[in-house]
């Protein structure tokens, strides 16, 4: 194919362009806590993927009730709903019951991603 031709397909957006490079756009500390749990209706949430979108929604929409590390991200309905189905963590660790019997899981949240979309939020456990 002619460099002509390449450059007016690329301009039209025929051909695919290279994919952005999925890299580590922030972290952040933070407890999960029975607070975290139960969504804004009050009802249990399903997984430690739903606590950890409700961790933040708790930060940024409702006053940061457990006195949580404040990310730069999400804050935003929008892009906390970016955590759900993007979470890669311990199971066995990180259990909503081992959360609700006031086990508070303090960790180290690693979110992943490029051009402001998550790609994976991986969650550490960490010291605290």
């Amino acid at each position: 194919m002619k460099p002509i031709k390449i450059a007016l397909l690329l301009a039209l957006g025929l051909v695919p362009a290279p994919a952005l490079a999925q890299g580590l756009m922030f972290e952040y500390f933070t407890m999960i806590t029975p607070n975290d749990t139960y969504n804004s209706r009050g009802q249990s949430v399903g997984d430690f993927c739903l606590a950890v979108q409700q961790d933040r929604a708790n930060v940024h929409r409702f006053g940061n009730p457990d006195g949580d590390v404040v990310d730069p991200f999400f804050t935003t309905p929008e892009r906390r709903a970016m955590i759900a189905g993007r979470c890669d963590y311990a199971r066995g660790h990180h259990s909503l019951a081992n959360i609700r019997s006031r086990f508070n899981g303090f960790v180290l949240v690693r979110v992943y991603g490029a051009g402001g979309v998550v790609s994976r939020v991986q969650i550490l456990e960490a010291a605290g």
